[in-house]
């Protein structure tokens, strides 16, 4: 009863946040476009983008673009992921698509772990979730 009701208000009170963050970061004057064209290029320089299928000039879908950026950029270049996608996101990218593949990005995992996305305990986390997870399909 009133429990439910409160955790319902609570769940719409923060998808409302998240969504509105998702909006601030694309903004109207082009900056979103920019930016996520600037990380695009820096990866393009560095050869990271050889495995992935052609796209059309300066597109790339988000989870790929957050994928390939934690992985090959600089730290610097990280927090410019952060200004056009909020932090939740980017740490929900990072947990599908690098912690789920376990001890294959072991190091990189830690070090985003404990100094990206400070997390206390970063063997505890990616213990937890670096266990593959099956699908139910139905």
């Amino acid at each position: 009863g009133r429990f439910n009701a409160v955790l319902f208000c609570c769940l719409v009170y923060f998808l409302f946040l998240y969504f509105c963050n998702m909006l601030m970061a694309h903004d109207k004057n082009g900056q979103f476009e920019r930016k996520k064209y600037f990380l695009l290029k820096q990866l393009e320089d560095k050869g990271c983008l050889w495995s992935c299928a052609p796209q059309p000039e300066g597109k790339i879908d988000d989870e790929l673009l957050i994928e390939k950026a934690l992985l090959y950029l600089e730290f610097e270049d990280l927090h410019r992921l952060c200004e056009l996608y909020p932090i939740r996101y980017v740490k929900d990218v990072w947990r599908k698509r690098l912690v789920s593949q376990g001890e294959y990005y072991g190091i990189i995992n830690w070090l985003l772990a404990a100094m990206f996305f400070d997390i206390k305990k970063p063997d505890r986390y990616l213990k937890i979730y670096g266990k593959p997870r099956l699908e139910v399909r139905s």
